[in-house]
């Protein structure tokens, strides 16, 4: 691609230029430390207690839907979750080959995260130069968020893997484009689509990317990208109608945006307010001969989040921190420009970055850290204490995950009968399944219910629903069981009932 070399604001370096036919063995070292170091401790980190959260309240639904069958996933993707059907799709054909732990369930997100921290260090390397890469890359490393979507069953580390390819491939395409590069991009960007919509919102930073990079070279052939996108964007539409139809029932629990929130997005979007701000703090200060390629990062970083935050003033939010993960990366990057050749501070920097991110890191390892309740202490109880012919109900708030986490812990173990079901969710196209109608005579005569509701405080029998009253006029409690987020009560006939 043909620049001008006269501006401070041409391109400094080629992103990939013919490669020599010898090589030293420590240039090729060097050259893969950017990408194969932060990947390999990527791996590491995410794979720390990977397996101590139970599964959360939306991985439950990650696990419900991938047990089906595909045609069963096909018809919910008309009726609830379409944007995230792809994800139930890959993760149905996974455990089928890897099984349904927690480990298991999880440990696409952790490759996909640890790649795409690799990625992001190649793409550090070619844009700027190998310490720059390796050290953008280890802050991805330390930063408590990529660490908590590594171990989380659902999309979000997908998304942050094919974006970050994406913007990696944009470049090496505009720099020597050709059939196989763009072919290569579009691929990225429609997978990037798959995993996550909102992940799509990296095309407006890669549009200002190409723009950029059209001003300094007059190539036409970089406009080869808005077709590209185009045709790579329509594999992707259905799923955009999906979410546009479905965005009431699946965002309404999104808080509505406020000042308070915007101010705490820093540190929401790294999972750890003093390690974000010193990373945004440092990207801002930002210096590179190629001073096109600092706007380049800043846009890609700066236009997804505020997006969201400024669609969220103005209709219903849609401001959520994990939806904008992929702009991570370009501003690791900037933060890293800012202290090129300075290696005794960059030491500093991660220094302090990764040990005020070390509190963060523990708690989001806990027993209950993934949304929800501990449903795996809950489901102890109910394994050591129940007795034949006990049955469950579920509270009427949040009734979907709990039965849906407590079917998970005991999908191999005796368990109470679910007493209320009368249609499962899987033949509704639903997460919630069909209750009895009429849940008194539904419970008949059953001389122990388990009642299982969210949260600790309040009273016993709190969200019970339509049931509560058969329960509490018919039963009585004998043992009150609490753990993180969620509680269990246990009830006895009354004599004469």
């Amino acid at each position: 691609m043909a620049v001008q070399t006269l501006s401070d604001d041409s391109p400094s370096r080629t992103l990939a230029g013919p490669a020599p036919r010898r090589v030293p063995t420590t240039a090729t070292l060097w050259a893969l430390a950017p990408s194969l170091i932060p990947a390999l401790l990527m791996l590491l980190v995410g794979r720390f207690r990977m397996g101590n959260p139970s599964l959360g309240w939306d991985e439950n639904a990650s696990w419900l839907v991938s047990q089906r069958t595909p045609a069963q996933i096909v018809d919910q993707a008309g009726h609830f979750d379409g944007v995230i059907s792809p994800y139930y799709m890959f993760l149905h054909y996974w455990t089928a080959v890897f099984g349904d732990s927690e480990i298991s369930m999880r440990m696409p997100s952790l490759l996909a995260v640890a790649i795409g921290v690799g990625v992001a260090g190649e793409l550090g390397r070619r844009l700027f130069n190998p310490g720059v890469g390796l050290f953008a890359a280890l802050l991805l490393v330390a930063v408590p968020q990529l660490s908590r979507y590594a171990q989380e069953a659902r999309a979000y580390g997908l998304a942050f893997l094919f974006a970050t390819t994406a913007t990696l491939l944009l470049y090496l395409a505009l720099d020597r484009p050709g059939k196989k590069r763009w072919a290569f991009y579009g691929l990225t960007v429609a997978l990037t689509g798959l995993a996550h919509i909102f992940a799509l919102l990296m095309l407006a930073g890669h549009f200002y990317i190409v723009v950029s990079r059209w001003w300094l070279s007059r190539d036409r052939a970089l406009f080869a990208w808005f077709p590209v996108t185009f045709v790579a964007l329509l594999p992707v539409l259905p799923f955009v109608y999906l979410g546009a139809t479905q965005r009431g029932g699946q965002l309404a629990w999104i808080a509505e945006m406020n000042l308070d929130t915007v101010l705490a997005a820093p540190g929401a979007m790294f999972g750890a307010t003093i390690g974000g701000l010193v990373i945004i703090g440092l990207a801002l200060a930002a210096r590179w001969p190629d001073r096109a390629l600092i706007r380049e990062l800043g846009v890609l970083a700066v236009i997804p989040p505020v997006a969201l935050i400024g669609v969220s003033f103005v209709t219903d939010s849609v401001w959520v921190p994990r939806y904008v993960l992929f702009v991570l990366p370009a501003i690791t990057l900037c933060a890293a420009a800012a202290l090129r050749g300075l290696r005794f501070r960059s030491l500093l920097v991660f220094v302090l970055v990764a040990a005020t991110a070390v509190p963060d890191q523990l708690d989001l390892r806990g027993p209950a850290t993934h949304m929800g309740a501990d449903f795996r202490a809950l489901a102890k109880v109910v394994t050591k204490n129940q007795q034949p012919g006990d049955v469950i109900v579920y509270a009427a708030l949040g009734n979907w995950s709990l039965r849906a986490g407590m079917d998970y812990q005991l999908r191999d173990k005796t368990r109470p009968v679910d007493i209320l079901l009368q249609t499962p969710s899987a033949e509704v196209g639903q997460l919630a399944a069909v209750e009895c109608a009429d849940p008194a005579a539904c419970l008949g005569k059953a001389p122990r219910v388990w009642y299982f509701r969210q949260w600790k405080t309040g009273e016993p029998l709190d969200d019970v629903g339509p049931i509560g009253p058969t329960l509490k006029s018919d039963y009585r409690q004998i043992d009150i069981f609490k753990k993180t987020k969620g509680t269990l009560v246990l009830l006895e006939r009354k004599p004469g009932r």
